[in-house]
């Protein structure tokens, strides 16, 4: 079974993917940038990360600073990047810089269950 880590600042949302992905792969979680990094290792086969781990900061880009260390520590691991604030963000810029793909939150299951099973 293959191992993914969700990297979300929203509990509730982990817990709703968590419950949904549970038959598929085995799952960690992590609520920050530290605790995803503390938590990612070689046995990790997919990331499914959000962009803005901090809900009250705009500014706030940490899962793409995620993405950036996973990119170098471990760059051909599948990264499909999440975010209500795509409108925010360009698609192309995000895919140069390691994404494997980008859904935009609320993630529809049934597509993400779709792309993880082609990774």
């Amino acid at each position: 079974m293959k191992k993914l880590l969700i990297l979300d600042d929203n509990s509730s949302y982990i817990r709703a993917l968590k419950n949904a992905l549970t038959d598929d792969f085995e799952i960690e979680t992590a609520l920050t940038l530290k605790e995803a990094k503390e938590k990612t290792d070689k046995t990790i086969d997919i990331f499914l990360v959000d962009i803005r781990l901090d809900e009250k900061d705009q500014n706030n880009e940490d899962g793409l600073l995620f993405l950036d260390w996973l990119k170098k520590e471990y760059p051909k691991k599948p990264v499909i990047i999440m975010s209500a604030y795509l409108d925010n963000y360009k698609k192309d810029e995000i895919i140069k810089r390691g994404a494997t793909d980008i859904l935009k939150k609320p993630i529809n299951l049934f597509e993400l269950e779709e792309k993880m099973k082609n990774l």
